[in-house]
């Protein structure tokens, strides 16, 4: 059945014509949204500025081997959390008894409420607990991007509109660190607080909050199927409960279930010429079939998604680590490969080195790269972008070496350690800027059908999570091992290797359709 006046494709007369940002149409919903999608990369940066002196707050006698092993748990224990229970609120979210808007409102409660005990724990395993808590209750990257996509429907607008999501994740980036780094302790010799990392967590707590409130009162449900409707979301949830109920009591076998959105249900009376005739329900919309979701193309971007996610990731919480790591001693050096210690650096120098990823990432996410995606198209620049990673992490663990020179002397960080420091990060900013909004393109345009494109994101999500939770606890263990033998480049050396081979599987990915490329043309749910 051919597909008539898809909204995706709508009025070719205005393809040609340029969009701005702010031509964008729903601006306040996007605002909302937006401010939903930067509260997860600030409260993530946020604890990386102060994670390593965090962790030896917890216990003072942890060698820096053993704080590196920590960190991957740590830092895994969130998204291997939102790995497990992902898939439920994708499916819940593409559900009439959920939605958009109750899934996502979910989530940014979650956090809020995670993150004010995160800020409150003072063992490793409370502070794990917190994590495991707010990511098994949160899907919110996922349905940010889904709602984003359903309200731009026209291609020109959903390009530009679905590029909000990273530059303010990028803009989370940028603040997060000094949140974490300004807000937290910074005493060399240990805080003397009995709280020392809960003002940071009280700043990211109110930014949920703020977020949630958005949600609540300003954004509306884009899910088809009930965001015309009139009933009260409390009332369909009820309803399906005592859907369920009346279908399965033994006492009333065959108990009359009222159509919904009736306001007074009559009970079934044998046809007569004089009784009304009863009205049929509306025929619902067809969904597509779980297992009709997985075609090739949808198969190769999540692959190639949970590689980049997972280096990516795992490289922001390495870096953050190392950048922390004592300056190694300069009497056992032999560069090229035998070298250790990290920066040094106290929790608001690393605030500082940190913002810088999302201050570049910023103004490049801003200014070059709608130049580049209009001129040369997402998955070329996807790629190319690509290529820039295997030399990053080769030359990461290099301003060890500026650090712990002769001629560096003292606590102070110097300039040629800056500049060190700042050639990784920009060289990182530059890649990431070219991968991260293609990849979020990609995924959503790879959606086979748009009655599943909530599970797509969310799938997404769940398979970036798993390469975050999967990788740094690998490349953490290895960073330390690697302190402990006097190579302190062997974590990154080993992510040099996941970049290739991200590289080599985004060969098979294609642009997709944006949901044309099955059509079901029945109105009976498919399942």
């Amino acid at each position: 059945m051919p597909v008539v006046g898809h909204p995706g494709e709508a009025d070719p007369s205005k393809k040609d014509k340029k969009v701005s940002y702010a031509s964008l149409p729903h601006k306040g919903q996007l605002a909302i949204l937006c401010l939903a999608r930067m509260a997860d990369p600030l409260a993530q940066t946020s604890i990386q500025s102060y994670m390593f002196y965090q962790l030896k707050f917890f216990d003072p006698s942890l060698s820096d081997a053993a704080i590196s092993a920590q960190a991957g748990f740590l830092v895994g224990a969130k998204t291997a959390a939102q790995v497990c229970t992902g898939m439920f609120w994708g499916r819940l979210a593409d559900s009439e008894s959920g939605g958009r808007k109750a899934v996502l409102l979910i989530g940014l409660m979650s956090c809020c409420v995670s993150y004010l005990g995160y800020g409150l724990s003072r063992s490793f395993i409370t502070a794990v607990v917190w994590q495991v808590l707010g990511g098994s209750l949160s899907s919110n990257v996922a349905l940010t991007r889904c709602v984003v996509a359903e309200l731009n429907p026209e291609k020109r607008y959903r390009a530009r509109a679905l590029l909000l999501l990273p530059l303010f994740a990028n803009a989370g980036n940028l603040l997060g660190p000094l949140v974490g780094g300004f807000l937290s302790s910074n005493a060399r010799d240990g805080p003397s607080e009995r709280y020392p990392y809960l003002r940071p967590n009280l700043c990211v707590s109110a930014v949920y909050m703020v977020a949630a409130l958005g949600v609540l009162f300003g954004l509306n449900e884009t899910l088809e199927s009930i965001q015309h409707s009139n009933e009260s979301r409390l009332r369909r949830i009820i309803g399906t409960v005592s859907q369920f109920f009346s279908r399965k009591s033994p006492d009333n076998p065959h108990a009359y279930t009222p159509v919904r959105g009736d306001d007074t249900a009559t009970p079934l009376t044998p046809t007569s010429e004089s009784a009304p005739a009863i009205p049929k329900p509306p025929k619902r919309k067809r969904k597509l079939a779980f297992r009709r979701i997985w075609t090739f193309n949808v198969v190769c971007t999540l692959l190639s998604h949970f590689i980049i996610a997972g280096h990516l990731g795992t490289f922001s919480n390495l870096w953050a680590i190392f950048l922390s790591t004592p300056v190694g001693d300069a009497k056992s050096r032999h560069p090229p490969v035998v070298f250790n210690g990290g920066l040094g650096m106290l929790p608001r120098d690393v605030g500082l080195a940190m913002a810088l990823l999302g201050a570049i990432g910023v103004v490049l996410q801003l200014v070059i790269y709608p130049i580049l995606q209009d001129r040369f198209g997402t998955v070329r620049i996807w790629r190319t972008a690509l290529l820039v990673f295997p030399v990053v992490y080769l030359i990461a663990p290099f301003p060890s070496l500026v650090a712990s020179a002769p001629s560096q002397r003292g606590n102070t960080i110097t300039a040629a350690v800056w500049l060190a420091t700042g050639a990784v990060i920009l060289l990182f900013i530059v890649g990431r800027t070219g991968v991260t909004p293609a990849t979020t393109l990609l995924i959503n345009d790879c959606t086979p059908h748009p009655s599943v494109r909530g599970t797509i994101h969310t799938a997404g999500t769940v398979i970036g999570n798993l390469g975050r939770s999967l990788f740094p606890i690998g490349a953490l263990a290895i960073f330390g091992q690697g302190l402990r033998i006097g190579v302190v480049g062997l974590g990154f050396w080993c992510l040099m290797a996941l970049a290739v081979l991200a590289y080599v599987t985004s060969l098979w990915v294609t642009e997709g359709s944006n949901g044309l490329e099955i059509v079901l043309d029945d109105d009976s749910d498919e399942d």
